[in-house]
């Protein structure tokens, strides 16, 4: 079974069933994450950032088995990278969507790179609520 990529909350939930509410923080240039369309880190940046980037690296496909059915379920986007941090072996997505970049439930290590990739972009990072790492 294929997701569409804006499914993208349906795969968190079973790839992290016992986090499926969860936390997401943003890389973004507007004021307010939710607005980032309006002012849009571009496609081409954030290619460019992942290009430059020596561990991040394009993975526009994420796929979980759902703990229940052991169906395989799948989120594709074409602008999606993944991270693997190199202290603790996790993955972590950055799901590109209308100009800003997400990851859900980044842990200190991944806040770091967020932090880091938002310097290369001219951005910030940003929790749901507006507050600002």
């Amino acid at each position: 079974m294929k997701i569409r990529s804006s499914q993208y909350g349906a795969l968190l939930f079973f790839v992290f069933p016992t986090i499926a509410m969860g936390y997401d923080l943003h890389i973004t240039k507007a004021g307010e994450w939710s607005q980032s369309s309006q002012t849009p880190i571009s496609e081409l940046e954030w290619k460019s950032a992942v290009a430059a980037d020596g561990l991040l690296k394009m993975d526009t496909t994420a796929t979980a088995a759902n703990p229940q059915t052991r169906e395989i379920i799948q989120v594709s986007n074409p602008l999606m990278a993944a991270w693997i941090d190199p202290k603790t072996n996790d993955k972590h997505y950055f799901y590109y969507h209308r100009g800003e970049i997400s990851v859900k439930n980044p842990g200190e290590n991944a806040i770091k790179k967020m932090k880091e990739l938002a310097v290369r972009l001219d951005a910030e990072v940003m929790g749901y609520e507006g507050e600002k790492y």
